[in-house]
């Protein structure tokens, strides 16, 4: 059972209309435990804090230019069902018409008027690799009491080493994650909305299963002079910053009207690899 993190804690954790769930797993090579309900299942560690104030992400996808496209004048299947036949069979004089087009654009070019123009650049944007979405939180985390400083420096902490790779028997390489993450929106304690919303792809775009790739820790704030402290020695205030990254590309999969990643397209076509 995972261990859970709150913050904050008390009357204002009723307060809070939503939660930001952070569940983390150790890093495994079985595809269906790589998926988001894999490390949730699963989940070492579970950190619950307010939803930020400017949650959102951003996706970027890798196209390149290239003449090797499957809509080009190319001796391929693709090129060729886009031809409207096969080479021999109906279709056949299309598919070697287009062929020809680039030996004859020499001779066409010659009739050519400023109203008829043949492009000369038949090349498409073509995509290179899915964009892996990023997410960016910002927390000021003021406790109230010894016992939400211990929870603050317990949040913290899990972030901070849950980062880093773990030390594996026999194997010198630390190339994998130590750790896998899922990110989930929740509605907070007595909060009713109106309607079914899947909170989670509302907010944050069906976050799949990520990496933490950078974690950003700042005691006391910048509009103090001077260090403030709680009794216990703990600091009055913590600023904490998140980068967590997609661990896997998406694909959208039209059976389920959603976005999935590697491992979890796999673990539905083709089960669990054990």
């Amino acid at each position: 059972m995972a261990t859970t993190f709150t913050y904050p804690r008390g009357v204002y954790a009723a307060e809070q209309p939503l939660w930001l769930n952070f569940y983390t797993a150790p890093y495994s090579l079985i595809n269906e435990d790589r998926t988001r309900y894999g490390v949730i299942n699963r989940a070492q560690f579970h950190i619950q804090l307010p939803m930020p104030k400017e949650p959102g992400y951003q996706i970027q996808h890798n196209f390149g230019e290239s003449n090797n496209n499957p809509v080009g004048p190319i001796l391929s299947r693709a090129g060729i069902a886009n031809s409207g036949g096969n080479l021999f069979g109906a279709g056949g004089a299309n598919m070697i018409s287009r062929l020809l087009q680039p030996a004859t654009f020499f001779a066409e070019r010659m009739f050519a008027t400023s109203t008829y123009r043949r492009f000369s650049n038949i090349a498409e944007y073509t995509m290179v690799s899915e964009g892996r979405k990023q997410y960016f939180f910002q927390y000021i985390m003021v406790p109230k009491s010894a016992e939400e400083s211990i929870q603050v420096q317990q949040i913290v902490g899990t972030f901070r080493k849950c980062s880093y790779p773990a030390v594996a028997s026999g194997l010198p390489e630390r190339s994998y994650p130590q750790k896998l993450w899922s990110l989930a929106v929740t509605k907070g304690n007595g909060v009713a909305f109106g309607g079914e919303v899947n909170l989670t792809a509302n907010w944050l775009g069906e976050p799949l299963v990520c990496v933490l790739q950078n974690v950003i820790v700042k005691k006391n704030d910048d509009a103090d002079t001077v260090i403030r402290y709680l009794p216990n020695g703990a600091s009055s205030v913590t600023l904490l910053g998140l980068l967590f990254t997609e661990f896997e590309t998406g694909t959208y999969v039209p059976e389920t009207n959603s976005i999935m990643s590697k491992s979890e397209i796999s673990t539905m076509y083709f089960g669990t690899s054990r």
